[in-house]
């Protein structure tokens, strides 16, 4: 039976003196793979905790740069990173963070060709992308491969977290399909600014959500959708 090392059971002890967690879950951590689609804003918080937890295999897919106007909220990055690309500068740092973890780049855009080839390597996703179209992609593949995937999108000071699995009876697509066209073409158009720490609080839960899943703990967000306001301070769940 495998058990984890001395450095590790150290290492890991604030997480495995849980017993929801304990040693059998920490391993599982160690053997999962997660796929984390984009590298900014909603990336960058999860990206740190799914290495520091222990998730043994993450990916990250991103084509883009580091830019200055990215680092208050893609808090990975540090200014030494500009102009880097941001699947490189991720890798360096999460592999300086947890030795324990395989970081697996990809250099590229997710579209419709190569979605289905990447994505079905992985236990989970997380769609941290900030466009409809790319979104939609993520969840005609991980429907078609079963395969689970946390999506989460901030705008402003509000943010909103869906979680689609097999169990599913509504999926991101559907769901805002249904949205008056004028409504989606304003999400989809309008260029918006975006509080940072709403960031880093949407992304929190998000991860959250993936780490449970894996974990096989608690309830999820699934056929309901987190909206939080962190202007107002609110968190509320609707059922879809």
């Amino acid at each position: 039976m495998q058990k984890l090392s001395k450095r590790q059971l150290e290492r890991y002890f604030c997480s495995t003196f849980l017993k929801e967690i304990g040693e059998a879950g920490q391993l599982k951590l160690l053997s999962s793979k997660v796929l984390v689609i984009g590298a900014g804003g909603l990336a960058s918080s999860s990206l740190l905790y799914l290495s520091t937890i222990g998730v043994g295999t993450i990916g990250i897919i991103d084509d883009d740069k580091v830019s200055l106007t990215n680092l208050p909220r893609q808090i990975i990055y540090d200014e030494s990173d500009t102009n880097k690309n941001k699947v490189i500068a991720v890798k360096e740092v999460l592999e300086k963070k947890n030795p324990d973890v395989k970081v697996i780049t990809y250099k590229e855009r997710l579209t419709e060709k190569n979605a289905q080839n990447i994505i079905k390597n992985y236990d989970i996703v997380l769609d941290c992308v900030d466009n409809f179209d790319t979104k939609f992609v993520i969840n005609d593949a991980c429907l078609a491969l079963k395969i689970p995937f946390v999506s989460a999108g901030v705008s402003g000071f509000n943010g909103q977290i869906l979680f689609v699995s097999k169990e599913s009876k509504s999926d991101f697509k559907s769901l805002f399909s249904i949205l008056p066209l004028n409504v989606s073409k304003e999400i989809r158009d309008k260029d918006r600014g975006v509080y940072p720490l709403a960031v880093g609080i949407v992304s929190n839960i998000q991860c959250s959500e993936a780490i449970k899943y894996l974990l096989g703990l608690g309830s999820s967000l699934i056929d309901e959708i987190m909206v939080v306001d962190t202007l107002n301070l609110r968190f509320e769940k609707y059922k879809i």
